[in-house]
């Protein structure tokens, strides 16, 4: 009996090092013009080195919600009124993430270093008066402080020419709204995927992209997640895209996940 306990124990920890972000009835309420909009009701899952996670679901559901609470990029009226957020380090150590100040020092440590966001939306996500290639650096020279400014330019150019940007030295230096709208996604993922991340949350990160770019921005996914055990957290209406990426997928509805479980 001794020797079963002790190997459950040894599978439960062993379990535990395999999950790099745990989520736990977590619950977020929007409070606007005296009304409590309950948008999370008690969201629970977990998200494993190496492994992508798929989450699906309507319009409105709080798909979105969910990635930037684990990120604290909500706006001031919402509150975290539940739950837990805990992401674990290859070191063995742990950070709540719920409890941490949203803007302070830790938690921007964090942002784009260890967590890192693509957005749905690069036209909202990308500023306007600077160049792409500065907002690429800029990401960079935050994490990345060892390297030269030549460095820097180069490794920003290289980010975008593995996204399949055409003229890349040339792109650089140009600024969102001379960019197509699948060009400034391609941007966007290409600033989400510059520091290699531990995590990666994905909000439909292949909405304005056609058939062709959109199977090479998933390989180079894959390739992240084989080359630095990334996980990755993917929020997306296609089915197809389930299918070849996700090794589990989380269903959601009306604030809640309904289903969970391997792809298969």
């Amino acid at each position: 009996m001794r020797l079963i306990r002790l190997r459950l124990v040894k599978d439960m920890a062993e379990k535990n090092q395999d999950v790099v972000l745990s989520v736990k009835d977590l619950h977020v309420y929007f409070y606007t013009n005296q009304r409590c909009n309950k948008v999370l009701r008690g969201v629970s899952f977990d998200i494993k080195r190496g492994r992508t996670l798929c989450i699906v679901g309507e319009s409105g559901c709080g798909k979105s919600v969910t990635a930037n609470t684990i990120l604290r990029l909500l706006p001031d009226l919402s509150r975290i009124e539940n739950g837990s957020i805990t992401y674990y380090k290859e070191d063995g150590s742990e950070i709540r993430l719920d409890k941490l100040e949203k803007n302070g020092k830790q938690m921007r440590k964090l942002r784009g270093e260890d967590i890192a966001i693509i957005f749905q939306d690069p036209m909202t996500a990308l500023n306007p008066v600077y160049t792409v290639g500065y907002q690429i650096e800029e990401m960079l020279r935050e994490h990345k402080k060892n390297l030269s400014k030549k460095q820097y330019k180069a490794a920003a150019i290289e980010d975008l020419a593995d996204m399949g940007i055409p003229s890349p030295e040339l792109r650089y230096g140009e600024y969102p709204h001379q960019f197509s709208g699948g060009m400034r996604q391609r941007a966007m993922i290409a600033m989400g995927m510059s520091c290699d991340p531990k995590i990666l949350l994905a909000d439909e990160p292949t909405t304005a992209l056609d058939v062709t770019i959109s199977a090479q921005i998933f390989e180079l996914m894959n390739n992240l997640k084989k080359e630095h055990n990334t996980a990755i957290m993917m929020i997306t209406h296609n089915m197809g895209v389930v299918a070849e990426m996700a090794d589990e997928v989380a269903v959601m509805y009306m604030g809640n996940i309904v289903e969970y479980g391997p792809v298969e």
